[in-house]
């Protein structure tokens, strides 16, 4: 117990967090980014790529056929919601809205955004959706989440699918936290399959004639920023992405705080930190979104973080297109850069 700020040995005996600290103040993570060269920066681009991939469970061999079909057409003022399901592996269907706008021209190609929820309702909160004033008030406007509509407002294709286990994903009872340790004991995280499932999103924009496949877009907030971290880490077919309301060191935000067991994944901090990870998406244009007064990290951690980041992008001449935004609140997407961001790469 902690008494006068200082913590007993008896304490430190008990405890596991303590316990825990230790470990982590010995962990120097293999594949640090430590490059000082562009030819150093792909070697360990290449070799931290491959044992992430191990990491989170791997990934099919093949694509399975996405056999997407449209169930739903709903008429916006500014856009046209489908509701499509694809196939992301045999027998895994994912449910998502298409946002198409209505300026779309015959032969014309658009911009496209792959938006990832967060925890809550999964693909109602981005596109905007909710059942009363209240839901809407507590949901969206609370945490200004409905920046998938907003995108189709603004001229883009939008995709925003439920990841495992959320929104018509979750009709079976699984919470995040039993799926990710039951995925543990068949060797799956659950942090891969949602990234599997993201990677086929992509194929199935990629797929739709209003889509330009050379411009795609990724945005995510909260567990949606981790998402996009790690599918634009490994994806290279998205273009630009936008990370909010996740970013700092995995010890402040996984092992001093506790998060849903959904943010982790087995032995990655013995290879990595979460600023390395970050730093595969180089020299793709990223947006890193930050409340001042976001309890996950603090600013002194988000700045470290930060400038490792910033350092892999200005090695390989890429420094204009890092950017961190630290906006005034809590936990909870804001937008203020966001979409002149996509606009500039897009």
């Amino acid at each position: 117990m902690r008494h006068g700020g200082r913590v007993s040995n008896a304490a430190d005996s008990l405890s596991t967090r303590v316990y825990y600290d230790r470990l982590r103040a010995d962990v120097a993570p293999a594949l640090a980014f430590r490059a000082t060269s562009v030819d150093e920066w792909r070697a360990w681009r290449t070799e931290l790529t491959r044992q992430l991939t191990d990491l989170l469970g791997g990934f099919p061999d093949h694509r399975h056929p996405l056999n997407a079909t449209v169930t739903e057409r709903v008429e916006e003022e500014a856009f046209v919601r489908k509701r499509v399901v694809f196939e992301s592996e045999p027998g895994v269907a994912v449910p998502a809205y298409l946002l198409l706008p209505r300026n779309v021209t015959q032969g014309q190609a658009l911009p496209a955004v792959l938006c990832l929820h967060g925890h809550g309702r999964g693909k109602d909160d981005v596109v905007g959706l909710a059942a009363t004033p209240k839901e809407r008030q507590q949901r969206i406007q609370a945490l200004n989440y409905d920046y998938g509509r907003r995108f189709a407002e603004r001229g883009y294709v939008v995709l925003a699918p439920d990841a495992r286990p959320f929104g018509e994903r979750a009709a079976d009872g699984m919470t995040c936290a039993w799926a990710m340790t039951a995925g543990l004991l068949l060797g799956k995280t659950l942090v891969g399959l949602r990234v599997w499932d993201a990677m086929r999103a992509i194929d199935y924009l990629q797929t739709r004639p209003e889509v330009d496949p050379a411009r795609i877009g990724c945005v995510g907030f909260s567990w949606g920023g981790t998402h996009t971290i790690y599918t634009a880490a490994l994806d290279e077919r998205i273009t630009a992405a936008v990370v909010s309301g996740y970013f700092g060191a995995f010890g402040e935000m996984l092992i001093e705080a506790e998060e849903c067991p959904c943010q982790y994944v087995p032995h990655l901090l013995r290879y990595a930190d979460l600023s390395d990870l970050v730093s595969l998406i180089a020299p793709r244009p990223l947006l890193i979104e930050h409340g001042t007064d976001d309890p996950q990290a603090t600013a002194a951690v988000v700045d470290e973080a930060y400038a490792r980041v910033e350092s892999a992008y200005r090695l390989i001449g890429a420094a204009d297109r890092i950017d961190l935004d630290r906006v005034a609140g809590g936990h909870r997407f804001s937008g203020d850069r966001v979409f002149d961001w996509m606009d500039r790469w897009l």
